[in-house]
């Protein structure tokens, strides 16, 4: 999965560590773990992904609207 950076939007690169996996933006190195549960280590299914998208696009992240692709 490909995440841009909740910060800067910059496509984030996926450190893979098992279950300490995460991904790090290469421009304002803001580090996520978002899209990886940390129940058994194992990824979020789609539907999960997208309900995260929409609690964090309600509670405001604080990007523009043109910045937030997910």
């Amino acid at each position: 999965m490909r995440c841009s950076c909740q910060r800067c939007g910059t496509y984030m690169v996926q450190d893979e560590k098992g279950v300490q996996s995460r991904c790090i933006c290469p421009e304002c190195f803001f580090v996520c773990s978002a899209c990886v549960s940390t129940e058994g280590g194992k990824p979020l299914d789609i539907d999960s992904l997208r309900m995260l998208a929409l609690l964090r696009e309600a509670q405001g992240d604080g990007r523009s609207d043109e910045d937030s692709e997910y």
